[in-house]
């Protein structure tokens, strides 16, 4: 596609003065952005181009969303409450329902001092390979001893993945994923294994931290430091000296299969100044599952801080990211684009078939 064919970035203000932003494609093509941890939502059922007003998903919301790719329901999940907000509808109304979430072997996850918790990370995902194809499976972290998120306490914390095998009533924390970690994202690849990339608390090398499952979920392996990937470094120090990572929320999503020709393309999204300030909204993309990220693009140069990212079957790309002007996190912004806007130039066709 020539350059000047290449559809222009789009960008607007969804939310104001509330953080943490979701989003989602329901079953319908309706996007579903999300604020204020789940509770918020403003709907576009025309790709983008005009929105809903902002509603209350439930006054008591919390959570991260995960559509059923199964039966087209939406799911605002919280389990440290036990308990999620379910549409049948494609977002247009909710209902609030209790739910079940076990805990792992570490005796973390469910109900108690230190349950799982979706609030921060990543959308979920419905599996669509393999022997747990249906399974919903939502990125979730813990934090021993007691939900503390203060510094001392971060050798303690670790990922972690919550799943369930029947619609969303029952739920399974997973084995941890990796100590020292928070607030993660996850997608499945078409061979079935589950790439997990974690915000990284305690990192000196400002780097990004990967694990993989290849059981649906429930244990993950193969730990390893992204070569690709950073972490930004302030606002917080070790007491003993050193200057870690305190890293951020990220953004992942596996594009559509059937806008990529049934091949694997990931989207990632974080602030670009590894080891410094909330800044520089960026998108990678990779087309080998996750070993390199060839192809990056700025999307917001000054503050930015939290996002997430989706896509549509048409390959309509949406990256809902909180931002500033006077000081950060004043608004969330919506982002939208494509791969050939975002490979600027470079032809991500071939790229896909090396």
């Amino acid at each position: 596609m020539g350059k000047e064919n290449v559809a222009p970035l789009e960008m607007k203000d969804l939310f104001e003065g509330v953080r943490i932003p979701n989003i989602v494609v329901a079953a319908d093509g309706s996007i579903l952005a999300f604020a204020g941890s789940g509770r918020q939502l403003r709907r576009s059922e025309d790709g983008g181009k005009s929105w809903s007003e902002v509603r209350e998903v439930g006054e008591d919301a919390r959570g991260s969303a995960i559509v059923d790719e199964g039966n087209g329901q939406v799911m605002v999940v919280n389990p440290a409450g036990s308990y999620l907000w379910r549409s049948c509808d494609h977002g247009k109304s909710w209902e609030k329902e209790e739910i079940v979430v076990a805990s792992n072997p570490m005796g973390h996850g469910g109900p108690g001092k230190v349950p799982a918790q979706t609030a921060c990370s990543e959308s979920g995902v419905t599996l669509c390979h393999g022997e747990h194809q249906g399974r919903l499976l939502m990125p979730a972290r813990v934090q021993p001893p007691e939900g503390n998120n203060d510094q001392e306490w971060w050798p303690y914390n670790y990922n972690t993945a919550i799943y369930s095998d029947d619609g969303g009533k029952n739920w399974q924390t997973s084995d941890p994923v990796q100590n020292g970690t928070g607030e993660g994202t996850l997608a499945e690849l078409s061979s079935g294994k589950i790439y997990y990339n974690s915000r990284s608390h305690m990192s000196v090398d400002h780097r990004r931290r990967i694990s993989w499952s290849h059981d649906g979920g429930h244990m993950w392996t193969d730990w390893q430091v992204s070569e690709h990937l950073f972490e930004i470094g302030e606002p917080f120090y070790f007491k003993y000296g050193t200057k870690p990572s305190y890293g951020c929320n990220a953004g992942l999503v596996r594009m559509p299969l059937e806008a990529m020709g049934g091949k694997d393309v990931l989207l990632f999204s974080t602030p670009d100044d590894p080891g410094g300030s909330r800044v520089r909204m960026s998108v990678w993309a990779s087309f080998d599952g996750a070993k390199t990220w060839p192809v990056k693009r700025l999307v917001n140069g000054g503050m930015s801080a939290y996002s997430s990212v989706t896509a549509d079957k048409d390959g309509r790309i949406y990256l809902l990211f909180e931002r500033g002007e006077k000081e950060l996190y004043d608004r969330t912004a919506l982002a939208m684009f494509d791969l050939d806007w975002l490979a600027e130039g470079k032809d991500w066709r071939k790229l896909l078939e090396e």
